[in-house]
């Protein structure tokens, strides 16, 4: 079954959340490595993920501060599909209209009853 977050990401496809399903620490240093930049650093602990509804993430360094998250939450909608003013400025901004993710958002959104 597919885990859909806010945003529209498969939550079970995402490296991230599978190297925390797998306790697999090697991944995570391998991730931390090609997520970081020069303005931004990530350890292997950052790459730590049970999915976008994990409490925790609120303080995450990955989700903590996403704003598509912060607002699906605060409306208490599923995720985006699922939220009345869909597409919203933010997710216009944040997930491109030729994404997967946007795709996976726009069919939830168009099969709501």
């Amino acid at each position: 079954m597919d885990y859909i977050a806010y945003c529209g990401l498969l939550c079970n496809e995402c490296p991230i959340y599978i190297a925390t399903q797998n306790n697999d620490v090697q991944a995570k240093e391998k991730l931390a490595v090609e997520c970081s930049n020069e303005n931004f650093t990530f350890t292997a602990e950052d790459m730590t993920c049970q999915g976008c509804f994990w409490d925790k993430n609120d303080s995450t360094k990955m989700c903590g501060d996403c704003e598509i998250r912060k607002c699906a939450k605060d409306k208490g909608a599923h995720n985006c599909g699922h939220c009345c003013e869909y597409p919203c400025e933010i997710v216009e901004r944040r997930v491109p209209e030729d994404s997967q993710n946007r795709v996976r958002l726009d069919t939830i959104y168009n099969s709501r009853s």
